[in-house]
């Protein structure tokens, strides 16, 4: 027993280790956009409820009922409301109240603090003082198991307690239990659907959708276990209490790390990029249009459509040069990968004479003769001949592409996600870094 309980030591000092060095790197980096965009104080609220449930749950564990497990449910409040509010904070951003942007932005500039993080937060704190009160009145009036969603308290404390009074107060327990998970399941269910059409970066529609499958798996099994352990011997009792404790830390430390320190992993990935802002007047520009992701899906999706091989043949020519060069330029040490490019383009392209049907033929021959004459040798010009080629005729097809209802729609998408960035601009969600 008393192993036991220096285990339990031991993770109650890592916890102050895991959670702490995460909370101190999120105030370190808060100006990285995949920190900024889930509000950085909301996001350290959501990890000191995490860090203060789990403590509760170890030193229950150490010293079986303490008074601290009175307040598991206030944590856990301060826990789910915090995340809940900065992903309302980003869907908030995201949508546009008004007719069109003008008038949303008429709206934005008079009601900016609703769009704050501090606005947010206060929200957030009202709402613990209202928790912590109705708590301390519960206490006050003697209701039996104030700490009801402290899941190890369902069966445990009424010891003292006749059968029918125990039972009748485990069944209460239980319904609040299951009540209140299905509301937060509920809540994120409705998150889920409400992200799917915004245009939401930085990973934050897969945070939702894991931190839901992590909180469902988590109440099933709970409640599960604690629907059918109600008669079971105070030997298997306690070790089922021991077993949903691990499992419970388990959960909080995989809570831990898709709240706090997967954004933070987020914040190193792309720590030499900046927040790359596309805007709707950029679209006229064939160059451009084609570096951004969607506008390149969308032109391919309209050639595909139109069933232009020759238009498809281009763009498949421009791309893979394009990537060519850029791998060239990119990598100063290491042109294998630039190689590998270079064959890859000669043997799709201009090994046989499939392509004199689309490149002039004086054009192809030049590039199969200095092709033959690198030997291991590599250089970024040998295809800008047939690149120049490739370019022009994508700019016939793109003027007749800009009189097409694809590129209206598109436009008009853009535009609102340009809008958009800019209010998150704005507000904080989105820095330069």
């Amino acid at each position: 027993m008393e192993e036991m309980k220096i285990c339990w030591w031991i993770l109650f000092g890592l916890n102050f280790i895991f959670y702490g060095v995460t909370c101190v790197m999120i105030i370190k980096r808060k100006t990285f956009t995949s920190i900024s965009i889930r509000s950085p104080t909301l996001s350290l609220m959501t990890n000191l409820g995490n860090f203060f449930l789990s403590q509760i749950i170890v030193l229950y564990q150490i010293f079986d009922k303490n008074f601290i497990s009175f307040f598991y449910f206030l944590f856990r409040v301060m826990m789910f409301v915090s995340l809940i509010l900065k992903y309302e904070r980003i869907l908030r951003c995201c949508m546009i109240y008004k007719n069109s942007e003008k008038e949303d932005e008429l709206y934005f500039s008079k009601k900016r603090y609703l769009y704050q993080e501090k606005y947010y937060f206060r929200i957030l704190i009202i709402c613990l003082l209202f928790i912590a009160i109705l708590l301390v009145l519960f206490y006050l009036i003697k209701i039996d198991n104030v700490e009801v969603l402290f899941r190890f308290n369902l069966i445990y404390d009424f010891k003292d307690k006749s059968d029918s009074s125990k039972n009748t107060i485990y069944k209460m327990n239980l319904i609040v239990i299951i009540c209140w998970s299905f509301v937060e399941q509920f809540i994120f269910i409705s998150y889920i659907f409400r992200t799917l059409s915004k245009y939401i970066k930085e990973k934050i529609k897969l945070e939702i959708l894991v931190n839901f499958i992590i909180w469902y798996i988590y109440a099933f099994i709970c409640n599960v276990f604690n629907l059918y352990s109600k008669n079971d011997s105070l030997e298997k009792e306690s070790n089922l209490n021991i077993f949903l404790s691990l499992f419970s830390l388990l959960v909080h430390y995989s809570l831990l790390f898709f709240n706090g320190i997967f954004p933070l992993i987020l914040s190193y990935h792309y720590r030499t990029s900046i927040s790359y802002h596309f805007s709707p007047k950029l679209m006229g520009n064939l160059f451009l249009f084609l570096v951004n992701e969607e506008c390149y899906n969308t032109f391919f999706d309209y050639l595909k459509k139109k069933n232009d091989i020759r238009g498809l043949f281009y763009l498949k020519l421009y791309t893979h040069i394009m990537k060519y060069k850029l791998n060239f330029s990119g990598n100063v040490d290491d042109k294998t990968e630039a190689r590998n490019d270079l064959n890859e383009i000669y043997l799709l392209f201009f090994a046989d004479d499939y392509c004199q049907n689309y490149i002039d033929k004086a054009i192809v021959v030049k590039i199969r003769d200095e092709y033959k004459g690198l030997e291991d040798r590599i250089i970024p010009e040998i295809f800008d001949r047939a690149l120049k080629v490739a370019f022009v005729e994508l700019g016939k097809i793109f003027d007749v592409f800009h009189k097409e209802d694809e590129y209206n729609a598109l436009y008009r998408k853009i535009k609102i996600n340009s809008y958009i960035h800019c209010k998150m601009c704005n507000t904080g969600l989105i820095n330069q870094m």
